[in-house]
């Protein structure tokens, strides 16, 4: 499963990817108020660490034995549980559940409905992302022109695919920024998404090591993986040595109602 391909490169992939805004952390605690967090894909540690700063009652989902490893070794003391949101039966009422980076991966038909029933009344949902942007424009033209040539727009947007120019400032309304999401202001109150900026500086060689803990880039056999890999070093090798990325952290926000009244596939 794609999904599973991170735990082979566990420890590297918490060395290169990024964490998250505290400003972020500090928010939906607040939003959220007093009471349990869950956090859904935990995978080793990234969001858990921030988190569990607060002295939070946190509790971690995390299918992938070798991610769960790192996530025990980074943050310890927080209660892991090694299993699927799907494969899950919730022991309280939470008053908070995260998923960072990871919500993608929980069955789309389901992870509504489980949601809501992890969550107590007043509850809030807050999965989100770190989106990555380019402004350089001739950087770009030039990191897509290999791309192109390597056929990587069939395994998903690498950290340089997307130009800063391209998106908006501000987030849309839910609908319009989660259309995989159509079902939670369904059976959610308060839709909405925060967005968060902050910027992040590669070398070349940290570039490197950053596409290869990319799921799509895990996926493709060796050779070729490398093989593009190369070609776009290059390229950002010949405009200086550094790519500069400008970082959207998007958060895509819903509560629970407290009324007891409204249940996900039931009558309102």
């Amino acid at each position: 499963m794609r999904g599973q391909v991170f735990g082979e490169q566990a420890e590297e992939y918490h060395r290169v990817r990024p964490g998250y805004p505290a400003g972020l952390v500090s928010d939906l605690l607040a939003l959220a108020g007093p009471g349990p967090v869950l956090e859904v894909g935990a995978g080793t540690g990234k969001a858990t660490a921030a988190f569990a700063a607060h002295d939070v009652d946190l509790t971690c989902l995390e299918p992938d034995a070798r991610m769960a490893a790192v996530l025990r070794r980074t943050v310890p003391g927080v209660p892991i549980v090694e299993t699927t949101f799907e494969d899950w039966t919730p022991d309280r009422a939470y008053g908070l559940l995260i998923s960072a980076q990871a919500w993608h991966w929980v069955d789309p038909a389901r992870r509504t409905r489980l949601a809501f029933d992890a969550l107590a009344p007043g509850g809030v949902l807050a999965p989100f992302w770190n989106v990555f942007l380019l402004a350089d424009e001739r950087l770009h033209t030039e990191l897509a022109a290999v791309d192109s040539r390597h056929g990587l727009a069939e395994i998903g947007q690498a950290p340089h695919a997307l130009l800063l120019s391209s998106i908006p400032a501000e987030p849309r309304e839910f609908a319009a920024e989660w259309p995989d999401m159509a079902d939670v202001p369904e059976v959610f109150t308060e839709a909405h998404t925060r967005r968060y900026r902050s910027a992040r500086s590669y070398t070349s060689a940290a570039y490197r090591d950053h596409l290869r803990s990319i799921s799509g880039f895990r996926m493709l056999d060796e050779d070729r993986r490398e093989a593009a890999i190369d070609d776009l070093i290059a390229v950002i090798d010949d405009h200086g040595g550094t790519i500069e990325l400008t970082v959207f952290t998007d958060v895509a926000i819903a509560r629970r109602p407290a009324s007891p009244a409204v249940q996900p596939g039931g009558e309102h």
